[in-house]
């Protein structure tokens, strides 16, 4: 058959696809739960490709609640994949190809067209001129463990009724043989690590049946006959005293599950040598009867071990760290001499033995003190304890004991053995370490560390009493802008004030944590109600806005705050925060400087995959040139006529109309696509500049640029020859730079600058009045028009704002700048501007921005009915 037939030929015929090769294909599959190579498994996948008539199989595989699947083996029959393909298909992960997952581990099969899949997936496939996938999931016990892709690079024909059955059989036998194979390989690896580790051991270790016959050798010994033992009775395999000794532990062994220890001497020509033999009962191989295996083991080294104990003992004695014996019950039974000195006591080496431990130990360490006992006589494992050390008058001392089982000969614990040392230093220093970890540094306010803890037990309150937890997630609006404008100290000084004024208007229970850069968390335990928190979350947002003076100049940043209700949003600690982070970015988007409620919003997940949508839209946009030039008239207010026209961005989506601007700029800026979207709507401005001109207006065009542009070493060159591309000249463009991006790296800006005005551009600073700045600053630029930002317009309507505008506007005049006073939307701010000099203006009270038609209506007919 043809594997690329077209959709139009393909019909539902079971004559032209007959169950023979799916029959073929599942006994190549069934032959891997034999026969599991590579080539057996790429003659399976070829079968499965033939059958469901793919260009190629693939088969991946992970282990059950895994996010990533890593490549088995493939059929690829004529595709030839590049390496860095091939490499970027090794491992999947589900994480980013959700599509992928949610269907495989729904146990369902997956078969689209490579258009339908989500764009990743699309990026994941575009390499492979793919035009449809089917992916079967395998499933062991229910559990996704991986699955089976199949590769279409031309329509496939239309499956006949039984095929998907067919395909969930393939899988199921393909699912078995990993299983199986993966569960030979581990038993395997698992008995060549019991022979390994049984052979590499120097005790003597064998197996003897109930009549005492040695039935396996698995160690041996150089003491004992080097001849074979195997079949052999006790009498005649071993020397006389070792054969007698096994000969009366054997039938006890047998009798019950306790462990039989024996204890003899073999001869050697240098001497005699110390054994401990151990019978322990165990099923014969068949199971049918009991056998017992003997270990033997040489303590000779041992016993010898213990007089060189005795020798170390003495020598400890001589050291400033002290050793100690103790009982089960925690009694000191025997200490070295520098017990004496760790007390401070004389002869306390002496006198304090039998005394308990925890009698010289402050009461505060003695609960953990204890515990460390229980803990190392039932695991039998060393553990260590720090405790604080009475000593009379004098100040304690903190000691870390290390301690550890006292073995027995029977093998048993009888008690404790430990080294105490004087760690005081040590200890201060790293409770200040702690106190560092907990605590950020800048602020002094808790950080993610003891906010996690301090958050839990809260939640733990909560859900004993019933109550309510709020937390809110605050980031400071705007930050950027200060650090750029007057350095990261500056910064660092708003932070602190910021913490400070935040901290005095909570609750002494109340926690405020910062959570990294520009970002605080607020925490309110014990919350009583919903609307104390709605009165909490507003007096924060207005206890931000107190000023701090930076360099003489006052600043009054504002927060973003999102709120989150414990048990009413989220039930852990996780999914609070998640909440949260989420409503404040939420906050940002809606304009910044309020407080909003998870509450409020909970269509945020959906808002969040909209807004993914979104950012695939605007790709798409930005690279099919779809973005629409709008334009907004500066009007002379003395004469009603139109001075300029500043050039701005629209988009209209086919799926949800408008998107505003303040929501697609700082998308394109995001996706790195503000380059192109700038490039592409100064050209449409410029082409529509150059038809006014052939008509005769005279209008100069203002052009937004962005960081990236201006930043650019290419901008000013690529800006002249653009103008004189389209035959207009410089004099014609008014460029546009936001105050905050003026003052940011003014070494490159003002090289820039100065470049644009010498060339003959005139030079404008937007949005005058949010970037921190001063008039002299600007005053030493190259620029020739000042706008004042429309939040100083929205202050006209009382005495503060008039008065703030009127010393802008004089100043501006004396430094002989041009102002326009943007965001002008009643003819009572109109007539005000005009009674303080201003000539040129810009707002809704004028125009919105229009399509060119109209705003071309506007350059004719003038404006003068607005003033």
């Amino acid at each position: 058959m043809n594997a690329r037939r077209t959709v139009d030929d393909a019909k539902p015929d079971a004559s032209s696809h007959s169950t023979h090769d799916y029959l073929e294909a599942l006994d190549a599959a069934g032959q891997l739960i034999t026969d599991a190579t590579p080539e057996a498994l790429e003659r399976a996948l070829a079968a499965v490709a033939r059958a469901a008539e793919a260009g190629s199989a693939a088969l991946y595989r992970h282990t059950a609640g895994s996010f990533r699947a890593r490549f088995v083996g493939a059929w690829r029959g004529r595709t030839k994949l590049p390496d860095q393909v091939e490499s970027a298909l090794a491992n999947l992960d589900y994480r980013l190809y959700r599509d992928l997952h949610e269907t495989l581990s729904s146990g369902l099969m997956l078969e689209r067209k490579i258009s339908e899949l989500l764009p990743a997936t699309q990026t994941m496939l575009a390499p492979l001129g793919l035009q449809h996938l089917v992916c079967v999931p395998l499933l062991d016990a229910g559990e996704l463990i991986g699955f089976l892709a199949l590769a279409y690079f031309e329509p496939p024909r239309r499956r006949a009724v039984g095929e998907p059955r067919f395909l969930a059989t393939l899988a199921n036998y393909l699912a078995l043989s990993l299983v199986r194979q993966e569960a030979e390989d581990r038993m395997a690896v698992s008995a060549m690590r019991l022979s390994t580790l049984v052979g590499a051991t120097e005790d003597m270790v064998f197996e003897l049946d109930g009549e005492g016959i040695v039935v396996n050798v698995w160690s041996h010994h150089p003491a004992l006959p080097s001849a074979s033992l195997v079949g052999l009775p006790l009498d005649m395999a071993f020397p006389q005293d070792m054969a007698w000794a096994l000969g009366q532990a054997l039938p006890r062994a047998l009798a019950s599950d306790a462990r039989e220890q024996v204890e003899f001497t073999l001869p050697r020509l240098d001497g005699v040598i110390y054994c401990i033999g151990r019978l322990q009962a165990v099923p014969s191989e068949d199971g049918r009867q009991r056998h017992a295996v003997a270990l033997v083991r040489d303590v000779t080294e041992l016993m010898r071990e213990e007089a060189r104990r005795r020798a170390m003992v003495e020598t400890l004695d001589q050291l400033e760290e002290a050793v100690i014996e103790l009982t089960e019950e925690g009694y000191l039974s025997r200490l070295s001499a520098a017990w004496s000195t760790l007390r401070m006591v004389p002869n306390a080496s002496r006198n304090d033995i039998d005394h308990a431990l925890v009698h010289f130990v402050d009461p505060e360490d003695r609960l953990p003190l204890q515990q460390a006992y229980a803990d190392v006589l039932q695991g039998g494992e060393p553990a260590s304890v720090r405790f604080r050390l009475l000593r009379g008058e004098a100040e304690p001392v903190w000691l870390e004991a290390r301690l550890m089982p006292n073995w027995g000969p029977d093998g048993r614990s009888h008690g404790l053995r430990g080294v105490l040392r004087d760690v005081t230093a040590a200890h201060l220093s790293e409770s200040h370490i702690r106190q560092l970890a907990l605590y950020d540094s800048l602020t002094g306010l808790p950080n993610r560390v003891l906010l996690d803890d301090l958050l839990n037990q809260a939640l733990q309150r909560a859900r004993r009493s019933g109550g309510r937890v709020a937390l809110g997630f605050i980031d400071l609006d705007h930050f950027k802008q200060i650090n750029d404008a007057f350095g990261h100290q500056a910064g660092d000084q708003v932070l602190t004030t910021l913490a400070q004024q935040i901290r005095s208007v909570l609750r002494d229970q109340d926690v405020l944590a910062r959570w990294g850069g520009d970002e605080f968390i607020v925490m309110l335990p014990d919350l009583p109600d919903l609307a104390a928190l709605a009165q909490v979350a507003e007096r924060l947002r207005e206890i931000a806005r107190q000023g701090v003076m930076l360099e003489g100049i006052e600043t009054r940043p504002t927060i973003s705050i999102g709120m989150a209700v414990y048990p009413d949003n989220a039930d852990s600690a996780e999914g609070l925060l998640r909440l949260a982070d989420s409503t404040m970015y939420h906050a940002k988007s809606v304009g910044r400087n309020n407080v909003q409620f998870y509450g409020d919003i909970v269509h945020l997940k959906s808002m969040g995959r909209e807004h993914m949508a979104i950012q695939t839209r605007l790709n798409h946009a930005v690279l099919n040139n779809e973005l629409q030039v709008f334009y907004q008239p500066i009007v002379n207010t003395r004469s009603g006529e139109v001075s300029a026209v500043e050039a701005l961005a629209r988009w209209h989506d086919d799926t949800v109309g408008w998107i505003t601007p303040q929501l697609f700029i700082p998308m394109a800026e995001k996706l790195g696509l503000i380059s192109e979207l700038s490039e592409q709507i100064t050209v449409q401005a410029l082409t529509k500049l150059k038809g006014w001109r052939e008509r005769g207006f005279k209008q100069p065009l203002s052009l937004n640029v962005s960081r990236n542009l201006l930043f650019s070493p290419r901008f000013v060159r690529n800006l002249i020859a653009t103008v004189e591309e389209f035959k207009l000249r410089p004099a014609d463009v008014i460029v546009e730079i936001t105050e905050s991006l003026a003052l940011t790296d003014q070494a490159r800006q003002s090289k820039h600058l100065k470049q644009l005005h010498e060339a003959g551009f005139r030079i404008a600073i937007d949005d005058f009045g949010t970037g921190y700045s001063s008039l002299s600053q600007l005053h030493e630029m190259a620029i020739d028009v000042l706008k004042v930002d429309l939040s100083f317009t929205a202050r006209l309507n009382n005495e503060s704002g008039r008065r703030i505008m009127q010393a802008i506007v004089q100043m501006s005049q004396a430094l002989g700048l041009d102002v326009v006073v943007e965001g002008v939307e009643t003819l009572e701010a109109a007539r005000f501007l005009q009674g303080l000099g201003v000539d040129k203006m810009q707002g809704y009270h004028f125009s919105e921005p229009v399509p060119a038609g109209v705003c071309e209506l506007h350059m004719q007919l003038g404006l003068d009915g607005k003033v």
